[in-house]
C-alpha cells in the first residue's frame, strides 16, 4: 500500500479511538486494527519494532491499572482499600491508597484501551511502511518536518536491534541475565543510537540537505499568525456557545494563511523525484473512506449521539450500543480488504534451481 494510504488510516483510528470512552466501540476498533496488524506486510526489522511496540502498549495498560489501583479512586462499588498515607489537602487533592472502586478500574482500562489502538495502529505503520518511501511521499512544504519525523521513525527499529545485537553478544560470552545486567544492555544501545545520529546528521549536512533559502517574512507572518487564531477558533468554539459564527471565521482565516505558507514554502524548496509512486484508485477509496469515518467518529461525539461518551462514575451502568458507531469502529479496518485482495507475491527461486543448468531445448 501507499504510504498515504497507511498515513491516513493511522489518523483515521487516532481520531475514532480519541473521539470516543465507548468500551464497546473501543474493543471493536481494537478487533479491527489487530486484524490489520495481522495481514499488513512486515519484514526485517519491522516485526520487531511492532513486538515492542505491542508490548509497550500492554505494559501501560497495566500500568494505568495499577495507578488506579495505587491513586484510589470514588465510586459506589468498592472492591478493596489500600493502605497509604494521609495526603494533604494543598496538594490538590492527590491521594495515595484508599478505596478502589470498579468505576476506578473501567475508567483506566478505557483509556488504556485507547493508548492500545493508537499504538498498534502505529505499530503497524512503523513495520509495513519504509521511512525512505515516507520521506519521498511528502510534500516539498513539509520536507524538513518529515525528515525529522523520518528519522525518528528509524530510532525505535534500530534501537530494538541493537539491543539484540547486545544481548546476543552477552551470551555468547557467557554474561548472565537478569535485572542488574540492564544497564549492560541499554547503555551500549543508547550509545550506538547516538553516534548513528550524529553519524547521520554529519552526512546528511554534507549532502545539503539543510541548505535550503528563508521563507519571505509575509509567509513566516502568515504560519505564525494562524496558531494564535486556532487556538482562539477553539476557544470559542467549545467554550463560547454565542460565540460560534465568529469562530467559524477565525478557523477560515487561520486556514488562508497556512495555504499562503504553504505555497510560498513549496516554491522555496523545489523537490524533483526519478519516479512518481503513483496511488491507486483502490487506496483513494480508502483515504475518502478513513475521511469519513473520522468526520463521522468527530460528528457524533460533537452532537452527543450514538453512545460515544461513557461515564463509569454514574453508577457503572451498562454502555450504549448502537449501530452506526460500531459500524465506523468495524470499518476502520479497511486496509485488510485491500491486503486481501492484493496479488499474492511470486514464490522464490530456492539455490538448487537456480545454481541448476538450463536444459537444452
Amino acid at each position: 500500500m501507499h504510504p498515504a494510504s497507511w498515513i491516513g488510516w493511522v489518523l483515521a483510528v487516532m481520531v475514532v479511538a480519541l473521539a470516543t470512552t465507548n468500551p464497546f466501540y473501543l474493543s471493536l476498533l481494537l478487533l479491527a486494527v489487530v486484524l490489520v496488524a495481522v495481514l499488513a506486510p512486515r519484514e526485517g526489522a519491522g516485526v520487531v519494532s511492532f513486538r515492542a511496540l505491542a508490548v509497550f502498549g500492554v505494559v501501560m495498560f497495566a500500568l494505568s491499572l495499577g495507578i488506579a489501583a495505587i491513586n484510589g479512586n470514588y465510586g459506589d462499588h468498592i472492591l478493596f482499600t489500600l493502605p497509604g498515607p494521609r495526603v494533604p489537602e494543598w496538594l490538590g487533592g492527590l491521594r495515595l491508597g484508599g478505596p478502589v472502586s470498579a468505576e476506578g478500574f473501567a475508567a483506566a482500562a478505557i483509556r488504556g484501551l485507547a493508548i492500545l489502538c493508537i499504538l498498534f495502529a502505529y505499530g503497524v505503520f512503523n513495520g509495513a511502511v519504509s521511512p525512505h518511501r515516507v520521506l519521498r511521499s511528502t510534500p516539498a512544504a513539509l520536507f524538513q518536518a518529515s525528515l525529522v519525523v523520518t528519522v525518528g521513525l528509524t530510532l525505535l527499529p534500530s534501537s530494538v536491534e541493537d539491543l539484540r545485537r547486545v544481548r546476543e553478544m552477552r551470551a555468547l560470552r557467557g554474561a548472565p541475565g537478569g535485572l542488574r545486567e540492564l544497564p549492560a544492555l541499554v547503555v551500549p544501545a543508547i550509545v550506538g543510537g547516538l553516534e548513528r545520529s550524529l553519524r547521520l546528521a554529519e552526512a546528511m549536512e554534507a549532502r545539503g540537505y539543510g541548505a535550503s533559502p528563508p521563507l519571505p517574512a509575509r509567509a513566516r507572518l502568515a504560519a505564525a499568525a494562524s496558531a494564535p487564531l486556532l487556538i482562539a477558533a477553539a476557544w470559542l468554539w467549545f467554550y463560547e456557545a454565542d460565540w460560534r459564527i465568529p469562530a467559524l471565521g477565525l478557523f477560515g482565516a487561520a486556514l488562508a494563511l497556512l495555504a499562503l505558507w504553504w505555497r510560498a514554502a513549496s516554491r522555496v524548496r523545489p523537490v524533483t523525484r526519478f519516479e512518481q509512486e503513483r496511488l491507486p484508485a483502490a487506496e483513494r477509496a480508502g483515504l475518502a473512506v478513513a475521511a469519513a469515518l473520522a468526520v463521522g467518529a468527530l460528528g457524533l461525539r460533537l452532537t452527543g449521539a450514538g453512545a460515544m461518551d461513557y461515564n463509569p462514575f454514574a453508577g457503572l451502568p451498562v454502555p450504549g450500543f448502537e449501530l452506526l458507531p460500531a459500524l465506523i469502529a468495524v470499518a476502520s479496518a479497511w486496509p485488510a480488504v485491500l491486503l486481501i485482495a492484493r496479488p499474492a507475491p511470486a514464490p522464490a527461486a530456492s539455490p538448487e534451481a537456480r545454481l541448476a543448468p538450463e536444459r537444452a531445448p
